[in-house]
């Protein structure tokens, strides 16, 4: 099964065009950038306020949440004050349980969303197993309770979301697929399956999840079932219950933008526990580049041709790639080992600081258990800097530091070209080398074999360099090193690829592993990203999360490097945090609390922003806990179904507290139900004390790590 044409080359995935109003999704239309709102949605002057905030932000399609009936008795007055204000932008009432409110949506909305777990199926635990005949039955009363609104939008001209969300599968989708990728597919096409019965295709689809690996396999699932059933229907992306902050905008970039790298999408919304005008801007970010190459796209009727070379994954299901374990000084690198955080040092100092520079790469190696440094790199060029690399490498294990310290040349070949290969394998736990530029291909394998024969004898790990290639000179280069390795005898050995190029880091990546996966080889590989180098604030954040995130996405990367403006030790603890949130955002590496918030509704109970600003400010120390914080029950109990403790809003002012699917305590005050937590996670056993701040007292709750988190520093903010 495909999911894409080319898995190699960016094509736009063929879709058929839904106007939404006088906005078209898919066909030759840009990307959309969509948001909605967080207001009551009869409370019709908050609800026009936070449209016209959205509409002036630039968002092109605006959601409203539909509960109740108090909510569609307001669409006409809403519908009303739109025109008296001069607001033109399609509104889509978001739809959940109710067949009854989604007709009456339709008279005054140009999309009806509705959720395929919970439209016409209330959630009853009772039926584990279905015989086909009552399948078949189910699905008849599914199409009976659907048809009419499928029939009253065909005759209105109005489109519709079938949006599938991993928190709220059906009983019967349960029962039958698990809780899956392939469940959240099937979920959604037994709907689009009576909606082509009835000849109705005004219709996109949605596959969200708060795990971003389930969310990306879910809809490449979806794309290649629906190119084997003939389906062009478009695609709304997003993640759901991204939380915010650094955190939100990583899981969102990595997620979305794993899946515009393969072409897939139409529409976006990054979903953020903020103020949802603060989500357009980071939506249009992720679309940017994408929507700029559809613009430069001529029209063509021809497909892209089909990729001979198979992909070293499945797409379909996440796993990473199995690699040797290389040593590299105090730590290794691939095989089951995690996945290594590593910085930028920038050029060694003079020889007067290199005991205050080991001493500041000591302190990031041991400042956290779950947020160390790692490794740390040396840009070399003469004998003295590599002395000083050498010195600090020394110190730092004096120091009693599991610090990784490599030396890499200024200039391709240098290491050779001044003879100090020998001395930098000597001094340095790690040498990045490679063969002077312009040689012919014979002498640049003896030169790679000469490498890799040195740093065999020396028993040091060498890092060979990728960089300034395209992609299918990258994978031919990486086979070489592999055989310059193998011949050589030498084990230690990483590949250095970089995930910068904005229109090829993740068709280079993939066509890497795919030609070390036919050459047998197994070398781990380094993700380095200088993506924050030509960008800023938060764009900065977005574009790391897209270009190392994707590529993680993917299962491949055994280290990552991500280098911030002006490098060196002034951003290293910047880098160190930024990757190890990137590492998270992707269920790569666990270093910190983990919240799984909603970006609120109309359905809210209650204020989103604050409540789980306060929930992370007392337990945000809590290193490898995850904490649901959700405004209602809708996607509640499956989207934290992978959270340890659950904090529910059940009804205005009263929450419930889970312990996974558990609901433990109800109906709990909200002015107690953050005290409730914190004792609830101590009864649990996974609570611990927050350090101690500088005056000897007991800390707010949040580390130094969790801390750094929110955003790298000056360089690097939100």
């Amino acid at each position: 099964m495909e999911h894409v044409p080319d898995p190699y080359a960016w094509h736009r995935r063929p879709t058929r065009r839904v106007a939404i109003g006088e906005v078209g999704v898919g066909g030759a239309e840009p990307i959309r950038v969509q948001s909605m709102t967080t207001s009551f949605t009869h409370d019709v002057d908050a609800t026009i306020a936070q449209t016209a905030a959205l509409v002036a932000a630039g968002c092109e399609i605006v959601r409203w949440t539909v509960p109740t009936n108090t909510d569609v008795m307001a669409l006409p007055k809403l519908r009303e004050a739109m025109k008296s204000k001069g607001l033109r932008v399609p509104i889509v009432a978001d739809i959940h349980f109710s067949p009854k409110h989604a007709l009456a949506a339709a008279d005054w909305v140009e999309k009806v969303r509705v959720n395929p777990g919970n439209y016409a199926d209330s959630k009853r635990f009772e039926k584990l197993e279905y015989s086909d005949a009552e399948y078949d039955a189910e699905l008849g009363r599914l199409e009976e309770r659907f048809a009419p609104l499928v029939e009253k939008c065909q005759q209105r001209g109005v489109a519709m979301r079938i949006g599938t969300n991993h928190g709220s599968l059906s009983d019967r989708i349960l029962n039958r697929f698990g809780d899956t990728p392939l469940g959240m597919v099937e979920s959604a096409l037994e709907f689009v399956r009576i909606c082509r019965r009835l000849d109705y295709h005004e219709i996109v689809l949605s596959m969200k999840a708060s795990n971003v690996r389930v969310m990306v396999a879910a809809y490449r699932l979806l794309a290649g079932r629906m190119t084997e059933e003939g389906m062009d229907y478009p695609f709304h992306l997003g993640v759901t219950e991204a939380g915010d902050g650094v955190d939100g905008r990583l899981k969102s970039a990595a997620g979305i933008g794993a899946l515009l790298e393969d072409g897939i999408g139409d529409t976006v919304r990054v979903s953020l526990t903020e103020d949802p005008v603060r989500e357009v801007p980071v939506g249009f970010d992720l679309v940017a580049r994408y929507n700029a190459r559809i613009a430069g796209s001529a029209p063509s009727s021809a497909a892209p041709a089909a990729a001979t070379t198979p992909l070293s994954f499945d797409p379909f299901d996440y796993a990473r790639r199995v690699t040797r374990s290389v040593a590299v000084g105090p730590i290794r690198i691939g095989e089951g080992w995690p996945v290594r955080v590593e910085v930028d040092a920038g050029r060694p100092p003079a020889a007067s600081a290199v005991d205050a520079t080991a001493a500041r790469l000591a302190e990031l190696g041991t400042r956290d258990a779950g947020r160390t440094l790692e490794l740390a790199s040396f840009e070399v060029e003469t004998e003295t800097e590599l002395r000083a690399a050498t010195a600090i490498r020394d110190a730092v294990r004096a120091l009693g530091a599991p610090v990784a310290i490599e030396v890499r040349e200024a200039r391709p070949g240098l290491l050779l070209e001044a003879q100090l290969l020998s001395s930098a394998l000597a001094g340095a736990d790690r040498v990045a080398a490679s063969p002077p530029a312009g040689v012919d291909d014979g002498v640049r394998r003896n030169v790679l074999e000469a490498i890799a024969r040195a740093a065999s004898l020396a028993g040091t790990c060498w890092l060979a360099p990728l960089q300034g290639l395209d992609d299918s000179t990258a994978a031919s280069r990486a086979v070489e090193v592999s055989a310059a390795a193998a011949t050589s005898e030498l084990e230690d050995a990483i590949l250095d690829l970089d995930a910068t190029d904005d229109a090829t880091a993740t068709f280079r990546a993939r066509r890497v592993a795919a030609a070390l996966a036919g050459a047998g080889s197994d070398l781990p590989i380094l993700i380095r990203d200088r993506s924050a180098f030509s960008r800023k604030g938060e764009a900065a954040v977005t574009e790391t999360g897209l270009r190392t995130g994707s590529v993680l996405v993917d299962g491949i990367g055994d280290a990552i490097r991500i280098e911030l403006p002006g490098g060196g030790l002034a951003a290293a603890a910047d880098a160190v945090g930024l990757g190890y949130d990137v590492l998270q955002s992707v269920r790569l590496r666990s270093s910190k609390t983990e919240y799984i918030s909603c970006p609120s509704c109309g359905r809210t109970l209650f204020d989103l922003e604050t409540t789980t600003a306060r929930i992370k400010d007392r337990t945000g120390h809590l290193v490898g806990v995850k904490i649901a914080v959700m405004g209602c029950i809708v996607n509640g109990l499956g989207e934290m179904a992978d959270a340890d403790f659950g904090y529910v809003g059940w009804k205005p002012d009263r929450v419930n507290l889970f312990v996974g699917k558990e609901c433990v305590e109800n109906g709990v005050p909200e002015a107690d139900a953050a005290d409730r937590l914190v004792e609830l996670i101590k009864r649990e056993g996974m609570w611990t004390e927050p350090p101690a701040s500088d005056d000897g007292e007991a800390g707010d709750g949040a580390s130094e790590g969790a801390a750094a988190s929110s955003g790298p520093g000056a360089t690097v903010s939100v």
